[in-house]
C-alpha cells in the first residue's frame, strides 16, 4: 500500500509539472519573438581565415547558433542590451554587447583551450578547468578511427585506468573495467548513460552518432549515480544539429577485409601417424583399426584414401571475411530549432565460418526554443541487429578447439552420411567434432530490436534557476533461435531435429526531475543541483522447444514433445540527489554530492543506501606568483573522496523462492504436483559498498602544447556478495547470497600529450599508462577459498583460486621441476622421506614431468599447489601519434598490456597428449631415451603421471603490444572541391587503414587478448578470466573509406 501511495504522489507531481510547462509555453508563445532583433556577422581567426562551427550564444539564455563553412552566422537576440558570446575550442572566448549593431564581425585569438572545454558530467556539464574529479574524455574522431561495432571497443588503450578486452566474435560485447575489478562473483562493467538514460551495452549505438564520451573514474564524479556506479560510469552524448540556418548532409562509408593473423603449428598426416604410434606404443596399447590401414577410401565410392588426405582444419574453419559500414546523416537548424538525423548499416562476417553480425540503426535528435523561457527536445534511436554466433559446447570444446583436435587424415565432408559431414569414430581412437558441421548445421541466431529515447523540457524560472523534466525509456525485444538438425557422422548422431526458440522483452522507463541553481556573486560561482529520479525494470521471457522427425521444416509449429517456460522479473529504483559546485575567483574549487537510493532488490530495512562524495581543487596557475611564469598554462591539484554502491543482483535474491512441478514427488510410482523452496533468501542482504580516494594533478605547458595528468587512487569494496555454501541436507538447490567479503584495488594513472601547429604542418602525440593492483582482503572465513576453471579436457583440475591475501581469481597449480631422466632419479625422489610406502609421484616413469614438492613431505599432492600469477596486467598502455600536411594525414595507434599471465588451454590440447587427438608439432620433440634434452614430456596415452594437470607449464606471459591501427588519408582542398562540384560537396576525404596490423607477444596461443568464454547467469559470472579455451581471435582488418560533406 505504501509503495502504491508513493507511486501515486510521484506521478501526480509529474503531471502537475507537465501542466505547468504547457501553460508557460502557451502564455509566452504569443510575445516570444516580438522584441527579437536579427544580428548577422562573420567569425575569423586573427589571420583572416574563416572559422566554421564557432558557438555563438546570447549570454544568460539558451539562444544560440554556430557559424557555417564561411564563418558566417545569423542570430535573433532579445534586446539591444544582449551580449553575444563567441567560443570555439582552440581560441579565446570573446563577448560583444549588441547595442544598436546589426552586424558583428569578430576575430578570435588563437589559444589552445584544452583545459577550458566543457565536459559532460552526471546530470550536467562543467568546464574542464573546474573539474575536481577524475574524468577522461574521448573525442568522436578517436571513437570512429577503428572499424568497430561499438564505442566500447574503440576505448581500448585511449583512457588510462580503463581496460577493454575485445573478443573477435562479431557482435560480441567486450569486457570493460574501470580501475580494476569491483565485485567477485558479478560483472564488473561500468554503468552506461546515453543522453541521460542509464542503459546496457553500446552495441546498438553507432559510434558516428556520438558527440562526446566521458569516463567518470573516481567516486567523487560517479557517486551522483549512487548504487550503480561502483564500477565507474561512461556518459555518452549524441550529436545535435547546428544553428547556422543551413542543411548539412554527410556520408561516411568504408569496406574492408578481415583475416586471421596467426595459425598454430599442428601435425600433418605423416607427422600424426608418427606421433600416434609413439603415444600408443609407450602405453602398450594396440593401434586402432583405422590407423592400422589408412589406405582405405575416405568413404564408400571415393578414390581418395585416408593416407592421401591432408586436412588443415584451421584453414577449414578460418576464412577471409568482409566488413562494411555506411552512415548517412542530415542536420541543421537555426536559433529556434535544430535537428540531427542519421541512418547507418554495419555488416561484419566473422573470420570463423558461419559467424556474422548485422546492424541497422536510425537516429533523430531535436530541440526547440519554444519561448525565451521554455526549451523542449527529444532523442530517439532505433536499431535492429542480427547475430549468428559461435556455436560450440563451451569450455574446452569451442570451434577453435575442435579444429585443433581434429585429425589431419580425416575428410571435411562425406556425401554418404546424413547431413553430409563425418567425424572420426571409435576406429580412430578419438572423438573430435567436425567444426564445419557444427557451424554450418547447428545454428544459433539472435535478433534484437532496441528503442532508446527521451523527451525533455527545460524551463528557465529565472536567469539563474532552471527546471528540467525528462522522461526516457529503454525498450528491447529480442528473439533467439537454436537449431540442431539430424545427422550421423559415423560416430556421433542426432536422431531428432531439435528446435529451441526464445523471446525476451525488456522495458525500463526513467523519470527525472531536476532543479539547477547557477549564479555568480562577484568572485564566487555557485552551482546547486537537486534531482528526483525513478527507474523501473521489467523483463519477460518465454522459451519453448520441441522435436521434428526430419530436417525439412525449421518451425516450432507441430513439434513433438513440446516444452515451454516463462518468467517475469521486476524491480525499481528511486533516487534523491543533491550536488553543490563552488568556485572562488577561478582558483579554489569544491564539489560535493549526496545520493540516496532505494531499491526493491533488498529486503525492508536494507532497501536504502546513501552515497556521498567530496572533492577539492586548487588551480595554482591562477595565483599571482605563477601568472608571471609564461611556460605554465595550467597547474591544478585535486583530491576527492566518495562512496558508491552495487545492486546488480537478481530482483528476488533476498526472498526464498517457491517452485511447483512434478519432478520431486513420487507416490505409488506416480509423479504428483508439489511445491518446494528452490532457493533460500537472505533478508539481511545489503549493498556492496565501495569507498574511493583520488589524488590528481593536471599540468599544461607552453600555451597548452604539452599536457600531463597523473592520478593516484585507492578503491576499497566492502560487503562483497557471495553465495554461502549450505548443507545439502537442507534441500535447497542453490546457496543464498550474503555480504561476506572485502577487496581492494589501487593504482596510478599517467597521461602525456603534445600538439604542434606550424602552418601547413601539424602533429600530435599522446601516451597513457596505468598500473592497477588488486587484492582480496577477506572472505567468509580466514580459510575460505573459491576454486574455478575445472575442465576434464584440461586434466580435470581447478585452474584459479580466490582467497584473502591474493588477487582475485589467481592461477593456482603445481610448479614443474624438470623431467625425470631415469628410474634411478625416480627412486631417489621416492626415498626422500625415508618411507618406502610413500611415492613421490606414484605413476612416474622416465620422461615424465617432475613437480616441485612445496611442503617437503616427499609426495606430490594438492598441498603442493601454489600461486602461479594473475590475469590482471601490471601495466596497460596506449599511444596515439598523428601528423598532417596540406590535406595529407597519417595516424598510428598502439595499445598493449604488460605483466599478466594466461592459462593456455590450447597448449594443453597441443602438448597434453591425453588421447589420440591431433597435436602441435612440439610433440615431435617429446622425451625419448634418445632425446633427453627437451622440456616436452614423453608421449604416453592416458597421461598416467598427470603431466597435463594445472601447472606453470601452461601458464604463459600474456604481455603484448599491438599496432592497433595505422591509417593514411587525404582531404581534398575545400576551394578546389567547391569549384569542381559547383559547391555541392563541401568536404571529401579518402583513407586506407589497417587494424591489428602487428602484434608483438611471447604468447604461443592464437591471440593474447583473452576475454571470458563461460556462462554468465543472473547470479554471476564464472571466475575464468585469462583462461584461453580456444577463444575467438581478433582479426586483422584492411579497409578503405570515403567521407563526404554536402
Amino acid at each position: 500500500m505504501r509503495n502504491t501511495l508513493q507511486r501515486y504522489h510521484f506521478m501526480r507531481t509529474t503531471w502537475w509539472l507537465w501542466l505547468l510547462l504547457l501553460v508557460t509555453a502557451s502564455t509566452n508563445q504569443a510575445f516570444a519573438n516580438g522584441a527579437d532583433k536579427q544580428v548577422n556577422g562573420r567569425v575569423t581567426s586573427e589571420d583572416g581565415e574563416a572559422l566554421p562551427g564557432v558557438n555563438v550564444t546570447v549570454k544568460g539564455s539558451n539562444i544560440g547558433t554556430s557559424t557555417d563553412a564561411k564563418g558566417d552566422f545569423s542570430i535573433n537576440v532579445p534586446s539591444e542590451s544582449s551580449t553575444l558570446v563567441f567560443s570555439f575550442i582552440g581560441y579565446s572566448r570573446q563577448e560583444v554587447q549588441i547595442g544598436t549593431q546589426t552586424r558583428v564581425d569578430v576575430k578570435l585569438a588563437a589559444e589552445n583551450q584544452v583545459l577550458e572545454e566543457m565536459v559532460v558530467i552526471g546530470y550536467g556539464s562543467q568546464k574542464k578547468s573546474s573539474l575536481t574529479g577524475a574524468v577522461s574524455s574521448v573525442s568522436p574522431k578517436e571513437l570512429t578511427a577503428l572499424p568497430v561495432v561499438s564505442a566500447e571497443q574503440a576505448l581500448q588503450g585511449r583512457v588510462p585506468g580503463v581496460r577493454v578486452v575485445n573478443n573477435g566474435s562479431p557482435g560480441q560485447t567486450p569486457i570493460v573495467r574501470i580501475r580494476g575489478i569491483g565485485s567477485i562473483n558479478y560483472a564488473s562493467g561500468p554503468l552506461y548513460v546515453i543522453d541521460g538514460i542509464p542503459s546496457g551495452d553500446l552495441n546498438n549505438l553507432d559510434p558516428k552518432d556520438i558527440e562526446s564520451l566521458e569516463v567518470l573514474k573516481d567516486a567523487s564524479s560517479a557517486a551522483i549515480y549512487g548504487s550503480r556506479a561502483s564500477n565507474g560510469v561512461i556518459i555518452i552524448t549524441t550529436k545535435k544539429g547546428s544553428q547556422d540556418g543551413k542543411l548539412h548532409v554527410n556520408l561516411d562509408t568504408y569496406f574492408g577485409t578481415q583475416s586471421a593473423w596467426k595459425k598454430l603449428d599442428l601435425l600433418n598426416t605423416d607427422q600424426y601417424i608418427q606421433y600416434a604410434t609413439a603415444l600408443l606404443g609407450n602405453a602398450g596399447i594396440a593401434m586402432p583399426g583405422r590407423l592400422s590401414d589408412l589406405n582405405k577410401p575416405v568413404y564408400e565410392g571415393a578414390t581418395q584414401t585416408f593416407a592421401q588426405t591432408h586436412t588443415d582444419w584451421q584453414d577449414v574453419l578460418f576464412r577471409n571475411a568482409p566488413i562494411q559500414q555506411h552512415q548517412f546523416s542530415v542536420s541543421g537548424g537555426n536559433s529556434v530549432s535544430r535537428f540531427f538525423t542519421s541512418a547507418g548499416y554495419f555488416d561484419q562476417e566473422g573470420i570463423l565460418v558461419g559467424t556474422n553480425y548485422k546492424r541497422a540503426n536510425f537516429r533523430v535528435n531535436s530541440d526547440h526554443q519554444v519561448t525565451k523561457f521554455l526549451k523542449i527536445g527529444q532523442t530517439l534511436t532505433f536499431s535492429y541487429d542480427k547475430t549468428r554466433g559461435e556455436q560450440g559446447f563451451g569450455g574446452g570444446r569451442t570451434l577453435v578447439m575442435q579444429a585443433i583436435r581434429n585429425l589431419p587424415y580425416w575428410p571435411v565432408t562425406d556425401p554418404t552420411k546424413p547431413g553430409g559431414y563425418s567425424s572420426p569414430t571409435a576406429a580412430d581412437g578419438s572423438d573430435p567434432d567436425n567444426p564445419l558441421r557444427i557451424t554450418e548445421m547447428d545454428v544459433t541466431r539472435n535478433q534484437r530490436i532496441k528503442l532508446l529515447g527521451s523527451l525533455f523540457a527545460e524551463l528557465n524560472l529565472t536567469s539563474f534557476l532552471k527546471y528540467r523534466f525528462s522522461f526516457g525509456a529503454d525498450v528491447v525485444s529480442a528473439l533467439s533461435n537454436e537449431q540442431f538438425p539430424i545427422y550421423n557422422d559415423g560416430y556421433k548422431s542426432r536422431t531428432q531435429y531439435e528446435i529451441r526458440n526464445g523471446r525476451t522483452s525488456y522495458f525500463s522507463p526513467v523519470i527525472t526531475n531536476q532543479l539547477t541553481f547557477n549564479k555568480t556573486f562577484g568572485k564566487h560561482l555557485l552551482n546547486i543541483t537537486a534531482i528526483v529520479d525513478k527507474q523501473t525494470f521489467r523483463t519477460n521471457t518465454l522459451n519453448g522447444s520441441g522435436y521434428r522427425p526430419n530436417n525439412d521444416i525449421d518451425q516450432m509449429q507441430g513439434v513433438s514433445n513440446p516444452s515451454a517456460n516463462s518468467s517475469l522479473d521486476e524491480s525499481a529504483l528511486i533516487s534523491y540527489v543533491g550536488r553543490l559546485n563552488y568556485e572562488y575567483n577561478g582558483k579554489y574549487l569544491l564539489s560535493g554530492s549526496v545520493r540516496r537510493d532505494g531499491s526493491s532488490r533488498f529486503a525492508p530495512g536494507n532497501k536504502w543506501g546513501t552515497f556521498p562524495s567530496l572533492s577539492l581543487g586548487w588551480r595554482i596557475s591562477e595565483e599571482e606568483f605563477l601568472k608571471s611564469v609564461p611556460a605554465i598554462s595550467e597547474l591544478k591539484i585535486r583530491a576527492s573522496y566518495g562512496q558508491t554502491g552495487f545492486n546488480g543482483i537478481g530482483s528476488y535474491a533476498w526472498q526464498s523462492l517457491v517452485q511447483a512441478d512434478n519432478s520431486n514427488y513420487v507416490f505409488g510410482g506416480n509423479k504428483l504436483l508439489g511445491s518446494y523452496f528452490s532457493s533460500l533468501g537472505n533478508t539481511e542482504l545489503k549493498w556492496e559498498s565501495t569507498e574511493m580516494t583520488n589524488l590528481g594533478i593536471d599540468v599544461a605547458l607552453f600555451n597548452n602544447s604539452i599536457t600531463f595528468t597523473a592520478e593516484r587512487y585507492n578503491r576499497n569494496t566492502d560487503g562483497l556478495l557471495l553465495e554461502v555454501p549450505i548443507p545439502n541436507s537442507l534441500g535447497y538447490s542453490s546457496s543464498p547470497l550474503s555480504n561476506i567479503g572485502k577487496m581492494k584495488n589501487w593504482g596510478y594513472e599517467f597521461q602525456l600529450g603534445y600538439n604542434k601547429n606550424d602552418g601547413d604542418f601539424t602533429w600530435n602525440a599522446s601516451v597513457n599508462l596505468d598500473m592497477t593492483r588488486n587484492k582480496v582482503t577477506s572472505l567468509a572465513t580466514e580459510s575460505a577459498t573459491i576454486f574455478s576453471g575445472k575442465n576434464d579436457d584440461f586434466g580435470g583440475f581447478d585452474i584459479t583460486k580466490t582467497e584473502a591475501g591474493h588477487p582475485i581469481q589467481s592461477f593456482f597449480g603445481w610448479k614443474v621441476d624438470g623431467i625425470f631422466q631415469s628410474q634411478a632419479e625416480i627412486d631417489q625422489a621416492n626415498a626422500i622421506d625415508g618411507n618406502d610406502q610413500t611415492k613421490y609421484q606414484p605413476a612416474a616413469a622416465p620422461g615424465d614431468i617432475r613437480f616441485k614438492d612445496l611442503n617437503g613431505d616427499g609426495m606430490i599432492d594438492g598441498n603442493d599447489r601454489q600461486y602461479l600469477g594473475s590475469f590482471i596486467p601490471k601495466f596497460s598502455y596506449g599511444g596515439n601519434f598523428g601528423a598532417s600536411y596540406k590535406g595529407f594525414d597519417v595516424t598510428l595507434y598502439l595499445q598493449g598490456v604488460q605483466g599478466n599471465k594466461i592459462y593456455n588451454g590450447t597448449k594443453v590440447i597441443e602438448q597434453g597428449m591425453l588421447r589420440l587427438f591431433n597435436a602441435g608439432t612440439d610433440v615431435l620433440n617429446a622425451w625419448t631415451p634418445a632425446n633427453t634434452n627437451t622440456d616436452v614430456p614423453r608421449a604416453v596415452s592416458g597421461d598416467p603421471n598427470n603431466n597435463s594437470k594445472t601447472s606453470d607449464r601452461f601458464i604463459e606471459d600474456g604481455s603484448y603490444m599491438r599496432v592497433k591501427n595505422f591509417s593514411i588519408g587525404y582531404t581534398i582542398p575545400s576551394k578546389g572541391l567547391a569549384a569542381l562540384t559547383r559547391n555541392t560537396i563541401t568536404r571529401a576525404r579518402v583513407y586506407v587503414s589497417a587494424t591489428n596490423l602487428l602484434t608483438l607477444t611471447k604468447y604461443s596461443g592464437l591471440d593474447p587478448e583473452i576475454g571470458v568464454n563461460g556462462s554468465s547467469t543472473a547470479t554471476g559470472t564464472q571466475l575464468i578470466n585469462g583462461i584461453d579455451y580456444g577463444m575467438y581471435p581478433q582479426p586483422r582488418t584492411l579497409q578503405a573509406g570515403l567521407s563526404f560533406g554536402f
